[in-house]
């Protein structure tokens, strides 16, 4: 027998047999937001196959983690939440009692969560008064003995994590990024990092996706900060820093993220590999002190942020596994604090007030200005990136002069030319490439450059006349 036979097993299973399991819901989840469409779906589907007396009814496929080392622990959802949970939420109106059971042992790690199942719960009530109020009893008979699920039981946490998103892309199509975490969770293997590890990278993953700067404000919706970076400020700073120009972030482009593989106890494949090894090493010796090294220049002025790892850099060569998602969680992190936190008196301040009002005129929805927005926001990120507060005090108004006189010298900002603006400046080049503030002299230059005016935007203009830049208003078309 395969190793792939031995820690992959693929059963179809009635309903019941599947939810008499001890079945839990890891922590790194995503929370229960089936809405009453989904749930009305999944009703008329059994509804309809019962009245129609087919013989079986296949609601979909599972995918349930097992621990060997730990077989205490049960079985965790990896793949169908959403379905399990409805269907123990109508079994229980159907008076089911080990779906009673099962739900009171069922742990949800989500208060949105909670919100749905309320909701969902309450459809359910009113779905089956409506449509089986005498025929419960046969209702529940045709789920538990007619209706089945395909289980995938996995051994081995990291192919649950690569069955997960070859699943969900056969449907809905997975972003682009979500393909990097099975990829990178693979490669834990091969550091024996433990199944703890993987959790936890894989939760601190989707907690970016679906970050809430005030989760006790019903007002703040999740933002999904990972499809932001990915997209935009890593992805196409990188390749901007190459002086090639960037566009869309998508499948096609995942390579950018994958690195080399530090197996243990295998020798490195090739020479320039050993850079790659010997950062790996200088990072386990750092995480190993536990303590404060002296001599690190922090990019925080006044703050240490655990999260953030003092070693990253945006243009780093990748080294697959657990440091591919130490150093992506360090730039959500810098992320957050740069433009989703609000300014305070020790950082940033005037930066972010600045960011603001120049950034968010009224005119700044339209599709041109957004773009010129995300490249502003990739400089200041490889600016802080190199340089920290520091940096960006000292050069955030030159950076936004270089951005934005684009505003003014088109009448309209597409998308291709945004993408080729950096690589033609080499305006990234110049900040990745630099060792000093001296050497950051052409951005100046730029920023300082004479600006051709064909269209007015008059908070851009105003920033230029106090900037002490000339503008000239001959080609503006009256």
């Amino acid at each position: 027998m395969s190793k792939q036979e031995k820690t992959i097993q693929a059963e179809i299973k009635k309903v019941t047999d599947v939810l008499s399991q001890n079945l839990q819901i890891p922590g790194f989840q995503r929370p229960y937001r089936w809405t009453e469409k989904n749930v009305l779906q999944l009703l008329e589907d059994i509804y309809g196959s019962w009245k129609q007396v087919k013989s079986a009814y296949r609601i979909g496929s599972v995918i349930l983690y097992e621990d060997k080392k730990k077989p205490e622990s049960g079985f965790q959802i990896i793949d169908g939440q959403q379905r399990i949970t409805t269907l123990i939420l109508i079994l229980r109106q159907l008076a089911s009692e080990q779906a009673i059971t099962l739900s009171e042992n069922l742990k949800f790690n989500h208060s949105d969560s909670e919100k749905c199942i309320l909701k969902n719960n309450d459809f359910i009530v009113y779905w089956l008064a409506e449509n089986i109020a005498q025929e419960k009893a046969d209702f529940l008979n045709y789920i538990n003995k007619f209706c089945e699920f395909v289980e995938v039981r996995v051994s081995k946490l990291s192919e649950s994590f690569q069955m997960f998103d070859s699943q969900n892309s056969r449907g809905k199509s997975l972003e682009a990024y979500n393909l990097l975490k099975a990829y990178h969770i693979r490669a834990m293997e091969d550091e024996q990092a433990t199944n703890e590890d993987k959790m936890e990278s894989d939760r601190r993953w989707e907690n970016a996706t679906r970050f809430v700067i005030d989760p006790l404000n019903t007002k703040h919706k999740p933002q999904d900060v990972l499809k932001q970076l990915f997209n935009e400020q890593l992805y196409r700073t990188r390749i901007w820093s190459k002086k090639q120009a960037a566009f869309g972030f998508s499948k096609n482009e995942i390579a950018e993220f994958k690195g080399h593989t530090i197996k243990v106890k295998e020798e490195m494949e090739y020479p320039f590999h050993n850079s790659n090894l010997l950062h790996a090493v200088a990072l386990n010796y750092f995480n190993g002190l536990q303590v404060q090294v002296k001599g690190i220049k922090s990019r925080f002025n006044q703050k240490h942020l655990s999260n953030v790892n003092d070693f990253v850099s945006i243009n780093q060569p990748i080294i697959n596994g657990k440091s591919f998602f130490d150093y992506i969680e360090s730039y959500v992190e810098i992320y957050k604090q740069l433009f989703i936190h609000k300014a305070t008196p020790y950082f940033l301040k005037e930066f972010k007030n600045f960011y603001q009002k120049q950034c968010f005129y009224k005119n700044s929805y339209r599709t041109g200005d957004q773009y010129l927005r995300e490249l502003y926001k990739s400089l200041i990120i490889l600016l802080f990136d190199k340089y920290g507060e520091k940096g960006v005090h000292k050069y955030y108004k030159e950076l936004y002069a270089v951005v934005y006189r684009l505003r003014l010298e088109k009448q309209q900002v597409k998308y291709a030319a945004v993408a080729k603006y950096p690589s033609d400046t080499a305006i990234f080049s110049i900040i990745a490439q630099s060792k000093n503030y001296f050497e950051l002299r052409p951005i100046t230059e730029l920023a300082k450059k004479d600006i051709v005016c064909v269209k007015v935007e008059d908070i851009i203009i105003s920033f230029f006349d106090e900037f002490k830049v000339d503008i000239d208003y001959s080609k503006l078309k009256s």
